[in-house]
C-alpha cells in the first residue's frame, strides 16, 4: 500500500511517475486486457481532489497574491527576464520535446536538447514524457472517441481540463516502446518528483532569492507561468477541436485557431496536424506562428537536429483541394432537389480529376528536376534545362486547371 504524504498531496502528478520504479508496478498501468483486444484503457469517473489543490492553489496565488504583489512591491526587470525565460522554456519543451520530439517523433535530437527538454518539460508539470507521450498517440489514434483521453465529444471542459480532476486514466506504454529504451526518458519518468521540483521550483526561487526577489519568482515565474502554460496547453485539447478552420480536413474535430498558436509556440494549426501529425510544422505557411518550428529548423542547422520529416507541398494541395471538394459537395447536398445540382456535381467531380492528374504530373516533374540536382549536373546542361523547363510547364498546367475550378465553382454559385 502507498500511503501519500503532505508533500504527494502537494504534486498529484509528479507523484505518479515517482512511484513507478518499474513501469509494471504501476497498479493504474494496463499492458494487457484492453491493449491486447486492440483498444485504450477507458478512463472511469473518479474526482482528483490532488489535481484539484493543485490547479487551485496555483491559480489562486497567480490571480490573486500576485497582482497585489506588483501593486505593492513593484516588479523588477529580473523577475520579468525569469518569468519571459520560464514561460518560454517550458511550453517549448512541451510543444519542441514532449509533442513532436517524442510523442510523434518528427525529428531526432542530440543528447543535449533531449536533456534540456526533459528537464524543462518537466518543469511544465505535465506529467512524464512517456506518460505525455502515450496519452497523446492515443488521442490520435482514438481522436474523438471513448479511448481519446480529452475527447471533445465529452464536452469543451471535459476536453480542456475536466479530464484530469474529474476522471481516472489508466496508463499503458506499449504505444511507446520507443521511448522506453531510452535510458534518460525512462530515468525522469520514474523519478518526475525531483526532476519536477527542481526545475519547476527549486531552481526559479533559487534564482529569485540570488537577485533578492525569491516571493516575486515563486509567483511570477512558478504560480502565474503554470497557469499561463497549463491554460495554453488545454486550448489545444478544447479550443482547437472547437473554434477555427478545417483546412485540410473538414470531417475532422481539430480546427486551426491562430490565437490559439500564439500562445503555444504555433501548436494551435491543428486541423493540419491532425491530417500530417509527422510533420515537424504546424504552421506551414511562412507568416503563421509557429516558433517551434522555426527552432527546430535551427537546431538543425546548427547540427543539433536531424531527420525533420516534412510532408511535401503537393501532398498539403492534395489535401486542401479535397477539403474544399469535400465543402463544395456537402453544400450541394443540400440543395439536392434542384435538378441543376446533379449535372453540375458531375462537372465537378470531373474537373476535379484533372485537377489531380495536373497536379500529379506537376509533382512527378519538380521530382525529376530535383533528381538533376542531386546529380551534381552542370548548371546549363540540356538535361537540367529540359527539366527545368518540364516542370515549370507543369506548374502553368496546375495553375491554369485551379483557376478553371475556382471559376467553376464561383459561377455556379454566383447564379445559383
Amino acid at each position: 500500500m502507498v500511503i501519500r504524504t503532505s508533500w504527494d498531496a502537494m504534486f498529484p502528478i509528479a507523484w505518479d511517475g515517482f512511484r513507478m520504479y518499474n513501469i509494471t508496478m504501476d497498479p493504474k498501468s494496463t499492458d494487457n486486457g484492453d491493449r491486447a483486444m486492440g483498444r485504450a484503457p477507458l478512463a472511469v469517473k473518479k474526482v482528483d481532489w490532488g489535481n484539484i489543490a493543485f490547479f487551485t492553489i496555483t491559480t489562486f496565488f497567480a490571480m490573486a497574491v500576485t497582482p497585489f504583489y506588483i501593486i505593492r512591491s513593484g516588479i523588477s526587470i529580473s523577475e520579468v527576464l525569469l518569468f519571459v525565460f520560464y514561460v518560454f522554456g517550458t511550453s517549448l519543451s512541451i510543444t519542441l520535446g514532449y509533442h513532436r520530439l517524442f510523442a510523434h517523433a518528427t525529428f531526432k535530437a542530440n543528447a543535449l536538447v533531449r536533456f534540456m527538454v526533459l528537464f524543462f518539460g518537466a518543469a511544465a508539470f505535465q506529467q512524464s514524457a512517456l506518460r505525455w507521450a502515450s496519452q497523446h498517440r492515443d488521442h490520435h489514434r482514438y481522436v474523438d472517441t471513448d479511448q481519446d483521453p480529452y475527447s471533445i465529444r465529452k464536452g469543451f471542459f471535459y476536453a480542456h481540463m475536466g479530464w484530469l480532476i474529474f476522471w481516472e486514466h489508466p496508463y499503458h506504454y506499449e504505444n511507446v516502446k520507443d521511448l522506453r529504451k531510452s535510458r534518460l526518458i525512462l530515468h525522469q519518468h520514474r523519478f518526475y518528483t525531483p526532476w519536477a521540483v527542481t526545475s519547476g521550483i527549486l531552481l526559479p526561487v533559487g534564482f529569485g532569492a540570488l537577485t533578492g526577489h525569491m516571493v516575486g519568482a515563486f509567483l511570477l515565474s512558478v504560480c502565474a507561468r503554470l497557469t499561463f502554460v497549463y491554460h495554453g496547453t488545454w486550448c489545444i485539447n478544447s479550443v482547437c477541436h472547437t473554434f477555427g478552420k478545417a483546412t485540410y480536413d473538414i470531417y475532422s474535430s481539430a480546427k486551426d485557431h491562430w490565437f490559439a498558436a500564439l500562445i503555444t509556440n504555433g501548436e494551435g494549426y491543428h486541423n493540419y496536424h491532425h491530417h500530417f501529425p509527422l510533420d515537424y510544422r504546424n504552421g506551414v505557411r511562412w507568416y503563421q506562428w509557429d516558433p517551434t518550428k522555426w527552432i527546430i529548423a535551427s537546431l538543425s542547422w546548427l547540427g543539433f537536429a536531424w531527420d525533420l520529416k516534412k510532408v511535401s507541398r503537393f501532398r498539403i494541395l492534395a489535401a486542401q483541394l479535397a477539403a474544399e471538394k469535400h465543402k463544395i459537395v456537402d453544400r450541394l447536398l443540400e440543395r439536392i432537389e434542384n435538378p441543376s445540382v446533379l449535372s453540375f456535381q458531375e462537372i465537378l467531380e470531373s474537373q476535379y480529376e484533372r485537377l489531380k492528374h495536373t497536379l500529379s504530373v506537376w509533382e512527378h516533374s519538380a521530382r525529376d528536376y530535383q533528381a538533376t540536382l542531386r546529380q551534381h549536373m552542370a548548371r546549363h546542361s540540356e538535361a537540367r534545362r529540359e527539366a527545368a523547363l518540364k516542370s515549370l510547364a507543369a506548374r502553368q498546367q496546375f495553375q491554369e486547371t485551379l483557376n478553371q475550378w475556382k471559376s467553376i465553382i464561383q459561377l455556379h454559385f454566383r447564379t445559383a
